[in-house]
């Protein structure tokens, strides 16, 4: 297939598994590795690299004049076709240095840097084995689809109907896999999970730019105001229901209203902040922060940051961050000093739930912002996890929701049950009820926990769904 070619990846963006995996393949396949760009018939980067990119991976004054720029998907779609594939589609040129301007990978391409948070601290996560795939970041050419339909998830959400709202929700994942842009009523139809139905609504979006249902929600004033409720941290469709009901349609109302909690009150004080997405700098300073002062609190803990940001994000929401120490002593009472020590230094402004004792597991769920100017502030939650449940805790915190409900539904059609706590065998249930819960299974790492599942280790950063 790619006999005659001299093929040079540059790694930026793609990861080595994904690199090694390539070569692998390409020279399977007949074609010879170049050892720079300058003997190259062929050099590939990564699908988040562009044409205003590429002067600082690639010397443009040692290319031949044939040389071929291409990005990895040439590679990828030659491999499952079969068949080589042209390279037009996949093409970028970089004719001067001077016409390209300073090369910046974009958040998406670029991976941790050393200065970041990373997987832990003194301590160590588990050891999982070596990725055995890494793909390339995607280009999402569905977007304006993917928006407008997550705004019908959000909308239906506040009016308590989550069936329709999880069948957008399985539509917005089958879209954010497909590699190509929607073109088509019959390509929207044979996406998994989408039935006739949805694929007239991806097809009305494709065509008009806009969906006709979510105008009409957003020109009804009832339900305009159940949306903007139930962002408030602490209330949910119910409540944002009753608030409706009572007449309440601004949040000038609601907070002159006297009728919110403590955590609502909280929630509304902080309502653009939280709604705002943080960068994943950020997220990772917010995490530093609580790991340096639990670490002088107690050396040699495991501090892991889960969600979003173990699972590579560029913008993260709010901030988790797990800790656990091999000693199940040493973490008694360590939740509470660490939340002592941090409101001390002004780090955490607000409490939305502390824990009860001293015990494990605890958590705690508050506000922080970090000391500087301009900062904003940010969700936080913060868990102390036993040793001998931490891989089930990395798991669930990791998500995404999507794998982790696969997960648990995988494992209850296996006669098991898995929770943030552990996964148990021999569980018998009659319909939904636990009438038999079973033992626990060893799970000292996430691989063995999706061993045991029957599945393959698959890294936090693929795991958008099963």
């Amino acid at each position: 297939m790619f006999i005659g070619s001299r093929v040079y990846i540059v790694p930026t963006g793609m990861g080595k598994p994904r690199v090694q995996l390539f070569l692998k393949k390409l020279v399977e396949h007949g074609a010879e590795i170049a050892d720079s760009e300058k003997d190259a018939t062929h050099v590939v980067v990564a699908e988040c690299v562009d044409r205003e990119r590429l002067p600082k991976l690639i010397d443009s004054e040692k290319l031949s004049p044939s040389t071929r720029i291409v990005r990895s998907a040439w590679i990828s779609d030659s491999l499952k076709n079969v068949s080589l594939a042209s390279t037009m589609p996949y093409a970028l040129t970089c004719d001067l240095p001077h016409e390209c301007g300073e090369t910046v990978l974009n958040s998406d391409c670029a991976g941790p840097s050393g200065s970041e948070v990373g997987a832990a601290y003194h301590g160590k996560e588990p050891e999982e084995p070596a990725r055995s795939e890494c793909a390339d970041v995607p280009v999402n050419r569905n977007a304006h689809i993917i928006e407008q339909l997550q705004a019908m998830v959000e909308t239906y959400q506040s009016t308590k109907d989550q069936w329709r709202a999880l069948s957008y929700e399985r539509a917005i994942m089958a879209l954010k896999r497909h590699p190509t842009e929607i073109t088509s009523w019959e390509e929207a139809r044979s996406l998994p999970k989408v039935g006739e139905r949805l694929a007239d609504k991806i097809w009305e979006i494709v065509e008009r730019g806009k969906l006709r249902k979510l105008e009409e929600f957003q020109g009804q004033g009832r339900l305009t105001a159940l949306q903007l409720f139930t962002k408030i941290w602490g209330s949910g469709p119910s409540t944002a229901e009753r608030w409706v009901h009572q007449g309440f349609t601004t949040l000038e109302e609601l907070a002159s209203s006297g009728q919110l909690t403590g955590q609502q009150k909280i929630g509304l004080k902080h309502f653009h902040d939280f709604l705002e997405k943080m960068p994943r700098e950020e997220a990772g300073e917010i995490a530093d922060t609580v790991a340096k002062a639990a670490l002088s609190l107690q050396p040699g803990l495991t501090v892991v940051p889960c969600g979003s940001y173990r699972r590579g994000k560029s913008m993260c929401g709010d901030v988790d961050v797990l800790i656990s120490h091999a000693e199940l002593s040493a973490l008694d009472g360590l939740l509470n000093r660490l939340l002592q020590l941090l409101r001390s230094s002004g780090f955490l402004t607000d409490d939305l739930a502390v824990p009860h004792g001293t015990g494990v597991p605890s958590k705690y769920m508050g506000v922080c912002r970090l000391d500087r100017p301009g900062s904003k502030h940010r969700r936080l939650d913060v868990f102390v996890i036993p040793p001998d449940e931490l891989a089930c805790a990395l798991l669930a915190y990791t998500g995404s929701a999507h794998f982790n409900r696969s997960l648990r539904l995988r494992a209850r059609r296996m006669g098991m049950a898995l929770s943030d706590r552990g996964l148990r065998e021999g569980v018998w249930r009659k319909g939904a009820e636990k009438r038999s819960l079973g033992s626990l299974v060893s799970t000292p790492t996430e691989a063995s926990i999706l061993e045991h599942l029957g599945l393959s280790y698959r890294p936090p950063e693929q795991r958008e769904q099963l």
